[in-house]
């Protein structure tokens, strides 16, 4: 196999949907390329720049949404996919917020809606906070548990669901277009 930036991330997203963030080492990831762990780091400089590109593929399907309630929606879905996603764009976030892939497309819809510049960038970095804590919460209690519950998961969407209307409606944003009529409903109803 050649070493390639691509293969490394190739091999850590293997490595991350298998077994966690918490097997995810540069030597475990090393070990698993047959190369010694400094090999590595010729194509990626750090763990963190490695969880990026990996935050970055994750959320490669969060685009081209009509709505702000679309876009977080489908990072949630994004994120809740992978094990322990939300760890990794958690850290992604932290190192580049306004730089990660749904940031600059929320600002711009939010701002579509009216808000603002700085109403809309601090909308959208509270709705992808808000996602990331709630997907957190999720994995932490699948993790603990060792599966989730149609039920649960039924509960967790639902919560989450109102606190994003919550959300928005505090940002003036709340005749969002959501794309499912139960949501729309309780947002004209409140």
């Amino acid at each position: 196999m050649s070493l390639t930036r691509t293969a490394v991330v190739d091999a850590a997203w293997a490595l991350l949907r298998t077994y966690g963030l918490g097997d995810l080492t540069m030597r475990r990831l090393a070990r698993e390329m047959g190369v010694q762990p400094g090999a590595l780091y010729w194509h990626v400089t750090d763990k963190q720049t490695l969880l990026l590109a990996l935050a970055e593929r994750m959320l490669e399907p969060v685009r081209d949404k009509d709505s702000p309630t679309e876009l977080v929606t489908a990072l949630r879905l994004a994120i809740l996919e992978i094990r322990d996603g939300a760890d990794v764009v958690a850290v992604a976030h932290a190192l580049g917020s306004e730089t990660l892939p749904p940031t600059t497309e929320l600002v711009s819809l939010l701002r579509v809606l009216g808000l603002p510049d700085d109403k809309a960038r601090g909308g959208a970095l509270t709705l992808i906070r808000y996602t990331l804590g709630s997907v957190a919460a999720q994995q932490t209690r699948t993790s603990i548990a060792g599966r989730s519950s149609e039920e649960q998961d039924a509960m967790d969407e639902q919560d989450f669901e109102m606190g994003l209307e919550t959300i928005l409606r505090g940002l003036g944003a709340s005749h969002v277009s959501t794309g499912d009529s139960r949501t729309a409903a309780r947002t004209r109803d409140i």
